[in-house]
């Protein structure tokens, strides 16, 4: 059987039925952020095999990148929590173009989104000797800051605009933290997480969501070209509790989990990483780095799909033919939902990739 006739049958098997055709990768490439044993740090473009192809170093660990709209090789790439620099990078030469730098008394959450047309920036940030969170809007082509907003919420993470390209959906943790303590979580008895959409050109704030308990912690979350929002949490609870940790919403309703046995959420630890949506077919992968897997679930439904292995896998990008996946042991596999193998499998040695991967278009 050929690659196509086996994504078809597999996602078929699984009740999927309305599929696209499962074509080779051509020359689809990703980016990603790593650092090497020797505790230096780089972004890197790769090709549709996991090969690197550039690579630039920056002097800070990196978290998420975002692409500017209409520049393949254009990235910004944000430094890990609680960094205060985000990086543009051009992929093509490998190099670093300019730094940005937070404004005093705020640093990046490793997370942002441009505007649809690439004119503006959108960062989630702390504003951390208030513990409030902030939407800051920059402008791309000088960096200069043009307005910012109330997140709606403590510890905004990440965040994305929806199909009208106005309304951000932003993901408000709750947790409060300081650059002090750049690790430690100040409030978790007290900490309030939720879902918040927010009017960028206004800041007003559209409709926030609650989770159905106070120490799930919202943290990543993608959004289908229907506006359906999936999110993965992080659960600040009893480490016996067993919770869900990845539900969707959708216009005004409430946050839904999705279903499963009580085993599958055991085995995620009670934390996820990142989530990413496969519009063709209607599915969402979900990392769960600390259970060594990746769940795929029907966004028809909500139902559960089925999961892959790989050893504190984080980062997933949407492929061409399925899924691209990175970890922190330096592979890079490019896989279809519901197989057990990967496609392609390349390791690189000495590197340990970050949490998140980029699909460039």
């Amino acid at each position: 059987m050929n690659r196509r006739g086996f994504c078809k049958s597999m996602l078929a098997f699984a009740g999927i039925t309305n599929l696209p055709a499962c074509n080779l990768l051509k020359d689809k490439q990703f980016a990603s952020a790593f650092n090497t044993f020797g505790n230096k740090h780089f972004i890197a473009k790769l090709d549709e095999n996991g090969a690197i192809v550039t690579q630039v170093e920056i002097p800070y660990r990196g978290h998420d990148l975002a692409q500017v709209p209409n520049q393949k090789n254009r990235v910004f790439a944000f430094a890990r929590r609680p960094g205060n620099m985000i990086f543009d990078i051009n992929l093509e030469e490998g190099t670093l173009t300019n730094t940005i730098e937070s404004q005093k008394g705020r640093h990046f959450y490793g997370h942002g989104v441009f505007s649809l047309d690439g004119q503006f920036l959108f960062t989630p940030e702390n504003d951390f000797e208030n513990q409030v969170g902030k939407i800051v809007v920059r402008n791309v082509n000088d960096s200069s800051v043009l307005a910012e907003y109330d997140s709606g919420g403590v510890g905004p993470h990440q965040c994305a605009l929806l199909s009208d390209g106005i309304t951000l959906v932003i993901a408000n943790g709750g947790i409060a933290t300081h650059p002090n303590q750049p690790r430690k979580k100040l409030n978790i008895a007290s900490m309030k997480p939720n879902l918040t959409y927010l009017n960028t050109q206004t800041g007003e704030v559209k409709a926030q969501i609650l989770p159905p308990h106070d120490q799930l912690s919202i943290r990543h979350l993608d959004v289908s070209k229907q506006d359906k929002v999936v999110v993965g949490m992080q659960y600040q609870g009893n480490k016996q509790d067993k919770v869900p940790l990845i539900f969707t919403q959708q216009g005004d309703n409430a946050l839904q989990a999705c279903e499963v046995e009580q085993e599958v959420w055991q085995q995620m630890n009670q934390y996820t990483a990142s989530v990413c949506i496969d519009n063709a077919l209607n599915i969402a992968a979900v990392s769960a780095p600390r259970g060594n897997l990746v769940s795929y679930w029907d966004l028809n439904n909500n139902k559960y799909l089925g999961q892959y292995h790989s050893a504190d896998c984080a980062g997933v990008a949407l492929a061409d033919d399925g899924f691209v996946l990175s970890n922190g042991t330096g592979v890079i596999e490019r896989i279809v939902a519901l197989s057990k193998t990967p496609l392609k499998q390349k390791r690189s040695a000495g590197i340990k990739w970050d949490n998140h991967m980029l699909a460039l278009v």
